[in-house]
């Protein structure tokens, strides 16, 4: 099968501004990661040398990244982080620590009222990673309007983000969770021929392929809404537990979107078929490793030749991981959303 190898790493921006209203919609999928309504030039600033205060909501959601995972790979880049809860007090963390940037990580938890004068005084750059991968909900969206520096999951947020006046908004996805996703052996009541992620719609992949002979007489699991397939598909949707399912599928058929549960697979040491995405337009992943389709013909010829060949399986799943490693992991994240506001000297 001819491939065509594309880097993990994300590209670099332009250093143009784009705006959405400039764009036809046929073309959103091109936009660049980074779009802001009001631009200036990073802040110039050694990386080593800075004093980060991290803020993290009392009760993490699924939604949060792993706050220890990224504290620790972030100390590896600045002088010192001191990570405090949303709820503890502003105003003296900041007289005492004096930071050279604030960062707030999550967007599902109000921001407490009392530490709404501090945060607002302090002349301290103010940013936050917000975990909103899908609709913006009001606690968002009045979230984002606190930090100068928004960082968001979901491309299509950017549109709302780009209209707040004197904001920097970027696309910056979570890495993968390595204490929840990574290789195992696991029992069969997690084992599958194929597993499906994604939602069933009309006219879809997923509904052409559910009415299809293609996945006739394999073990197949679901994940996502509106499933009311042909045959007896078994649905774990809300299922607590995916790491599990994605180590016992054979192969994950992935019609998400989402760059952070494509990373979460591929962290699992999983092979997956990838249904092609704008998200994944500027998140360049080697073809090799992480094989795309765009109809159901592509996916169609990708899983007979590949569900076949257990070997190739194997070696583009392990390359995928290992890119993953070195290219997708906090270090890296970190070290992408700083440089969006410090520049090095």
């Amino acid at each position: 099968m001819k491939k065509t190898a594309n880097r993990l790493t994300p590209e670099r921006p332009s250093s143009h501004e784009v705006t959405i209203s400039q764009v036809n919609p046929s073309q959103h999928h091109n936009l660049i990661l980074e779009m802001n309504s009001y631009r200036a030039e990073p802040l110039q600033r050694e990386l080593k040398q800075l004093r980060i205060l991290l803020l993290v909501p009392t009760e993490a959601s699924g939604k949060m990244p792993n706050v220890r995972l990224f504290k620790d790979q972030l100390r590896h880049l600045v002088k010192e982080v001191l990570a405090i809860k949303f709820q503890h007090n502003l105003e003296e963390y900041l007289a005492h620590f004096q930071p050279d940037l604030i960062l707030a990580l999550g967007s599902e938890t109000v921001f407490p009222e009392e530490n709404l004068p501090a945060l607002k005084a302090s002349n301290v750059p103010k940013a936050v990673w917000m975990a909103d991968a899908a609709c913006l909900t009001p606690t968002e969206r009045n979230l984002a309007l606190l930090f100068d520096y928004i960082f968001t999951q979901n491309i299509a947020n950017l549109i709302y983000y780009q209209g707040l006046w004197g904001k920097h908004s970027s696309y910056l996805p979570y890495a993968a969770d390595t204490d929840l996703y990574y290789p195992r052996r696991v029992e069969d009541c997690y084992q599958s021929d194929v597993l499906i992620l994604g939602d069933f719609q009309i006219d879809s992949v997923l509904y052409t392929l559910a009415y299809s002979d293609l996945l006739q007489g394999l073990k197949v699991r679901i994940d996502g809404r509106g499933w009311e397939p042909p045959r007896n598909f078994i649905d774990i949707t809300h299922s607590k537990d995916m790491s599990s399912y994605y180590n016992g599928a054979k192969i994950v058929i992935n019609c998400t979107g989402s760059v952070q549960q494509i990373m979460e697979v591929t962290a699992c040491g999983v092979f997956q078929l990838v249904e092609d995405h704008p998200h994944l337009h500027n998140y360049r992943i080697a073809e090799e490793d992480l094989i795309r389709f765009q109809n159901f013909k592509e996916l169609s010829d990708s899983f007979k030749h590949y569900f076949s060949h257990s070997e190739e399986r194997r070696i583009s799943a392990s390359r995928a991981l290992k890119e993953l490693k070195y290219n997708h992991s906090y270090i890296q994240q970190g070290k992408l959303l700083l440089r969006k506001i410090f520049k090095e000297p």
